[in-house]
């Protein structure tokens, strides 16, 4: 019998040899990693593809853990969270298929009886291959001499992945603002890359944006801001927040209006307003914009306001944004 290869995330070394131990006993599970941070276990579970996640459901309060989600649905890992003594509202956790629950000082029997079950559906979430493209992703049927420009926040990593299946090989020139936390950037690019034909890579200054290539802000100490004298460039500024937000939105939309009309922007899911004032700013100056609807958004806040103040020419579903983007 095939074993079911298992990481096991928790900072508790206690638990995590615990947990060893006892799926050792059951002859059904093989140990194949353990970490004690969201970074090394996003690392791990890219790397060895495990059947199952065992994880602290502590990691599932960070920010952070948005990533780990989408990667979890990408790679058919099934997450079961590991809990402690204490009491939790499992409602209050960012369940990423079905959430089942498990602690250290479970029987070996209790641990195959929660593991051998059904994994409840998750939603599919297909991996381009690089160099193994459908040919319907090679190219695609969009005018040439647009920009497209992105933010997103709470709930924005699953609604860009979604959204970038849709880019194909020879996309228009696209710049992303994602918030999320620092230590994520480079994990997020790569998260984002292996779902769309397009590539997809870090902002920094002096970048050119160009047909196939997608900007992403995410996790970086600074704003992303588009320079356009001469090929159309990226720059990273490190100066204050706006809007509550390094990188901010507002500031990808404010750098791009001299665009006009070259523009087609759309602010997606998130907490708080950022973005909004730059969407506006953007359909002024005669940019086609688009707001995600609240049914679809994790958090209708950004897309809320901007349609408020006027910023928003449509609000679309997230199953529709790609699309019409391009």
């Amino acid at each position: 019998m095939t074993k079911a290869r298992v990481v096991i995330a928790t900072p508790s070394m206690i638990d995590q040899s615990r947990l060893e131990e006892t799926l050792g006993q059951t002859g059904r599970f093989d140990v194949v990693a353990q970490t004690i941070d969201l970074s090394a276990t996003y690392s791990k579970v890219e790397e060895l593809l495990p059947d199952i996640i065992i994880i602290a459901e502590g990691f599932a309060r960070q920010d952070e853990y948005q990533c780990m989600v989408s990667l979890f649905r990408a790679v058919e890992t099934r997450a079961v969270f590991l809990i402690g003594s204490h009491t939790i509202d499992p409602g209050n956790l960012a369940q990423p298929q079905g959430g089942d629950f498990v602690h250290s000082r479970m029987s070996a029997e209790e641990l195959l009886r929660v593991l051998s079950s059904p994994a409840p559906i998750a939603l599919s979430a297909a991996i381009v291959q690089k160099g193994h493209r459908p040919a319907a992703l090679l190219k695609g049927g969009f005018q040439h001499d647009k920009i497209i420009l992105i933010g997103a926040s709470t709930g924005g990593i699953d609604a860009l992945t979604t959204i970038l299946r849709h880019f194909p090989l020879d996309c228009p020139p696209t710049a992303i603002v994602q918030h999320t936390g620092q230590n994520f950037s480079e994990t997020l690019a790569r998260l984002l890359d292996r779902r769309c034909a397009a590539e997809v890579v870090l902002a920094q200054t002096g970048l050119e944006m160009k047909s196939g290539r997608i900007c992403l802000a995410g996790g970086i100490d600074g704003h992303l801001r588009l320079e356009h004298r001469g090929a159309l460039r990226c720059a990273v500024d490190h100066g204050p927040a706006t809007s509550g937000h390094r990188p901010s939105i507002d500031e990808l939309f404010g750098s791009a209006v001299p665009l006009g009309n070259s523009v087609v922007a759309a602010l997606l899911t998130g907490m708080g307003r950022d973005g909004a004032t730059g969407l506006l700013r953007l359909r002024q100056a005669g940019a086609t914009t688009f707001g995600q609807d609240e049914a679809s958004s994790v958090v209708y806040g950004m897309p809320r306001v901007a349609n408020e103040i006027g910023a928003v020419q449509r609000q679309l579903s997230l199953l529709e944004i790609g699309r019409v983007l391009l």
